[in-house]
């Protein structure tokens, strides 16, 4: 099989996984956004503060897959299947501690930020139910990130479509009432979520402790392992950790200019996630390949890889950004009514689909240099770019100069400077040295 068709043949279901995953979110911002600017403020606010918990289960993945993808290229599946097996005890164990801490965080925050108590409650009503998600949240990402280290990017496609499928049906069952059930509002949208996940959760664990993944299953727990997991993956959560911490304090700031602001903002976000899928599977792609070639000691395929998963993410990106920039009114009248909301949605859709282009160079470089260990090299620049970049200036724009103009554009500079820095420490091939 050509390099090419490698690239694509693991990319192509990521493609689709992660559109199913966008019309999760679409439908969850769809059904929420009925009940007004409120809702969708509520509800943002505490998907930001979720962003801490997807940053803390690249605790696991980050580091599960560097050994993994390298323990398939060595064909080492014995050793393999002993990191699965400890992760998967170790995330439990962790998601149980976290499920109790998240539970209070939402609303110790929230006290802290100056919104609307229909606001707040909103978000506390939305956030308590989400707690119940964490443990499977936590499974499905390490198994998940099993299959798809060997490269088997299909299973993980047919079991985001059963999420689909049922976070749908149940978004507008409990969501709205429809189909003989509950009309539970806000409420039942994050029910919906919840059902979603632990039925995809538990056919993940039938899949891994019933023997039907590659590396066969082996119930045991090491140390050293984890210890070498944690060692690569740290770095990897402080990045994610800081900028969500980060996020939220942008995010706090943006709802100073006006809930519609913030909604027309978070909208924005939600529509335009379809456009940066392409991206992050064409990036994951090239961060597998290169890690199993690293394990063959194949480091010029290595190389090549990389930089074939770009070309594709570079041209589909561009297309898709090209797409949104033209009908940036029609996507945002799909998810407001509002006027005010609208006008901001518009105008902030337009810049996230300029900003594919370096968004391309960030993810694809990002993902390959994590993905061969380089984690401390990959946290420094995303931390500084997002501070001296985005961040600050951004920070300027609202509090001094009062401008929405000012944080789309710092927005715009941070992707610049971040795909630019991690392009260059790519090809400066340090990971060809790196032992993990």
């Amino acid at each position: 099989m050509s390099m090419h068709k490698k690239v694509v043949k693991l990319a192509a279901p990521s493609v689709v996984n992660m559109l199913l995953l966008t019309v999760i979110s679409y439908t969850d911002t769809f059904v929420i956004s009925r009940f007004g600017a409120d809702a969708v403020s509520g509800s943002s606010i505490v998907m930001a503060v979720w962003g801490l918990l997807y940053a803390i289960t690249a605790l696991f993945s980050s580091g599960e897959q560097v050994l993994l993808t390298r323990f398939v290229g060595a064909k080492s599946y014995k050793k393999a299947s002993i990191v699965i097996s400890t992760l998967v005890i170790s995330a439990i164990v962790v998601s149980v501690v976290l499920a109790v801490v998240f539970y209070y965080l939402p609303t110790m925050i929230l006290t802290l930020l100056d919104t609307s108590k229909s606001v707040i409650e909103y978000a506390i009503a939305y956030g308590y139910i989400l707690v119940l998600d964490i443990p499977f949240i936590f499974t499905n990402t390490v198994i998940d990130t099993a299959l798809i280290s060997y490269g088997n990017t299909k299973m993980p496609m047919y079991l985001a479509i059963v999420a689909a499928v049922l976070n749908v049906i149940l978004d507008f069952g409990l969501g709205f009432g429809y189909f003989g059930l509950p009309n539970m509002g806000v409420v039942g949208v994050a029910l919906s979520t919840v059902i979603s996940y632990v039925v995809v959760a538990l056919l993940h664990l039938y899949l891994f402790f019933g023997n039907k993944m590659p590396y066969g299953a082996n119930i045991r727990f090491s140390m050293s392992v984890l210890k070498r997991v944690l060692k690569i993956s740290i770095p990897q959560v402080s990045s994610r950790f800081i900028t969500v911490l980060s996020n939220i304090l942008f995010g706090s700031a943006i709802i100073t200019l006006g809930s519609k602001v913030y909604a027309g903002y978070s909208l924005a976000l939600s529509a335009m996630s379809i456009a940066y899928m392409p991206g992050f599977a064409f990036a994951s792609a090239g961060s597998i390949l290169l890690g199993q070639e690293i394990g063959a000691k194949s480091y010029a395929n290595a190389k090549k890889f990389v930089e074939i998963a770009f070309r594709y993410a570079f041209v589909v990106l561009v297309g898709v950004g090209a797409f949104f920039w033209v009908f940036a009114k029609e996507v945002a009248e799909v998810f407001s009514s509002d006027p005010e909301v609208i006008t901001v949605m518009v105008l902030s859709i337009r810049v996230f689909a300029l900003a594919q282009i370096p968004f391309a160079f960030d993810i694809v470089y990002t993902f390959a240099i994590n993905g061969a260990g380089l984690t401390k090299k990959s946290f420094k620049i995303n931390i500084l770019t997002l501070w001296i970049f985005r961040i600050i200036p951004a920070m300027v724009g609202i509090y001094i100069l009062h401008s929405y103009y000012v944080v789309l554009g710092s927005f715009l500079a941070q992707l610049i400077a971040a795909g630019y820095f991690m392009f260059r420490e790519f090809y400066k091939y340090r990971w060809v040295r790196l032992k993990v």
